[in-house]
């Protein structure tokens, strides 16, 4: 095939139409395939455009395969069937054909567990990256292959090419000076006193600020800022008061002697953390990730969550990983 030569075909259209073939039946081959009747002919019919001849003779129950649809499903098979070992190739050898793994991963995280996921890392890949606070990074980035992974909170949810494997959901905490001696039932009783509120450039951020707004509170603006270590010290110094997460108090655990981590009453509100990979890519090797993140999510950090926030209880979630 030479240069800017186009196919008639591509394999999804060829692995339905061999199904079809297969089962006799349009209906049964995109069974087999997980697709619905009209998806399934769609893409038969497109293919029989493509080609410029009809494949199947609709006159016939069960369907048949014209001459030249005989033809395309016997050497459509062989063609499907070097496309799965390839694919299986490409997979197997994929932690070797990566120059090296670029994960992007939430301050909250570098932070606490940089260090022992590195020493993991380590022993299964010999070259990475760790990039600590994806933030500004982009979806174009992403499907440019300029990161590989990234560990992150609302990342990429409406790209296509992205899979999600979840990872932690903890619930938000109230964020009060340990020298305001007071009781807070609701939110409303911080009525007046300055919020030190998470930038809306952060997920956290636009995530309480839309909770606030459907509960129609509104406190005085006057510190905002991307960083819990920044939120921590400005509540530690008595400044306000703020709307942040276990984890994210923990990042910051050198300013919590001056902070009282509290239940946010009246607010039912969960922070989750994704791991995102692109689909069909690096083999198991997004999913082996994933798996040395809940064992240090398990071991190290669920203890020291539980004890920064004794009352998180259920609403502290590490979701499993299956393992190969």
């Amino acid at each position: 095939m030479t240069i800017g030569q186009r196919l008639a075909f591509d394999l999804r259209q060829l692995a339905v139409f061999c199904a079809v073939v297969e089962t006799g039946s349009m209906t049964r081959g995109a069974r087999q395939l997980g697709l619905t009747q009209s998806a399934a002919s769609q893409l038969v019919a497109a293919l029989e455009k493509a080609m410029g001849v009809p494949l199947i003779d609709r006159d016939i129950r069960p369907v048949r395969a014209t001459m030249a649809g005989r033809l395309l499903a016997e050497r459509g098979q062989e063609l499907l069937r070097q496309a799965h070992e390839l694919d299986t190739a490409v997979r197997l050898n994929a932690r070797d054909a990566i120059p090296a793994l670029r994960i992007a991963m939430i301050d909250s995280l570098s932070t606490t567990l940089g260090p022992d996921f590195i020493r993991e890392l380590r022993k299964s890949f010999p070259r990475y990256a760790l990039i600590a606070n994806p933030r500004e990074l982009s979806e174009q980035q992403f499907n440019a292959r300029q990161i590989d992974m990234i560990v992150g909170v609302d990342f990429l949810q409406e790209v296509e090419t992205a899979m999600a494997i979840p990872l932690l959901a903890e619930p938000f905490a109230l964020a009060l000076p340990a020298e305001w001696d007071m009781e807070v039932g609701k939110l409303s009783d911080l009525t007046g006193r300055s919020m030190i509120r998470y930038t809306l450039r952060t997920s956290t951020g636009r995530q309480v600020e839309q909770a606030l707004s459907r509960l129609r509170l509104d406190f005085p603006r006057e510190v905002e800022s991307d960083t819990a270590e920044t939120v921590l010290t400005m509540v530690a110094a008595g400044l306000g008061w703020a709307i942040t997460t276990p984890l994210m108090a923990l990042q910051a655990r050198s300013r919590l002697a001056g902070v009282r981590l509290l239940p946010v009453p009246g607010l039912s509100l969960r922070r989750r953390v994704d791991l995102y990979a692109r689909k069909g890519e690096l083999g198991a090797i997004p999913q082996e990730i994933a798996a040395i993140l809940h064992t240090l999510i398990q071991d190290k950090l669920v203890p020291e969550l539980r004890e920064v926030a004794p009352w998180i209880g259920d609403g502290l979630r590490v979701f499993p990983q299956p393992r190969g």
